[in-house]
Formats: structure tokens, C-alpha cells, sequence
């Protein structure tokens, strides 16, 4: 299992959280989101995904995603 951490800009509530977790579980290869209101990150646990289509995830669902890779945990 491959685990990506993206940086979400643009939630302000749980209702924000909710709908970034649900579009990234959409992803074909996704197992697992842990979304982080007050960091504003993402934690993605997934079979191999590449970062384009979990950021498109985000985006479709009205926010700026951007992957971090060693920068932070």
C-alpha cells in the first residue's frame, strides 16, 4: 500500500471535509482517506495511484489540492 498526503486549500467545516473525502474515495485504488480540517490535509492510502488523479478528485469537488512529498507527515 502507497500512502500520499495532499495539502487541501478552501475547507472551512466538517460539511467541506465530507465532500473531500467522498471524492477521493471515488478514485479507483483508493482504500482508505483521512481528511484533517484544522491541518487541511489529506492522508491517502491507495494501490499505486499517481498524485493527478486524487488532485483532479479534489478540485472536481471545489477545492486546490496540491501533493506533498517528504515534507510533512
Amino acid at each position: 500500500m502507497a500512502k500520499t498526503t495532499l495539502k487541501i486549500e478552501g475547507m472551512m467545516c466538517e460539511g467541506c471535509v465530507k465532500k473531500v473525502k467522498e471524492s477521493l474515495e471515488k478514485v479507483d485504488g483508493v482504500t482508505a482517506v483521512e481528511v484533517n480540517l484544522k491541518k487541511g490535509t489529506a492522508s491517502v492510502e491507495h494501490s499505486g495511484v499517481a498524485d493527478d488523479p486524487l488532485i483532479r478528485a479534489v478540485v472536481d469537488a471545489g477545492f486546490r489540492a496540491t501533493a506533498k512529498h517528504g515534507l510533512f507527515s
